[in-house]
């Protein structure tokens, strides 16, 4: 196949396929625009796993914090 026909095709295909990033949310009765398949309130919650443990550990006070 030449360079030229290759560049062709490439065009065509630009051309007749316009594509946008913005999709409707696929839950039934959703009209949310999202960039994936649900949108947030339909996607499903996601565990976090940290293989060697947490990263940094949650904050402990130690003295109560004073109020002016």
């Amino acid at each position: 196949m030449s360079l030229n026909a290759i560049a062709s095709q490439e065009s065509h295909m630009i051309a007749t396929e316009p594509r946008s990033l913005l999709t409707v949310c696929s839950a039934p009765g959703c009209s949310t625009l999202t960039m994936g398949g649900t949108c947030v309130d339909h996607d499903e919650p996601s565990a976090v796993v940290y293989p060697r443990g947490r990263p940094y550990p949650p904050v402990q006070l130690v003295s109560p914090i004073a109020r002016v």
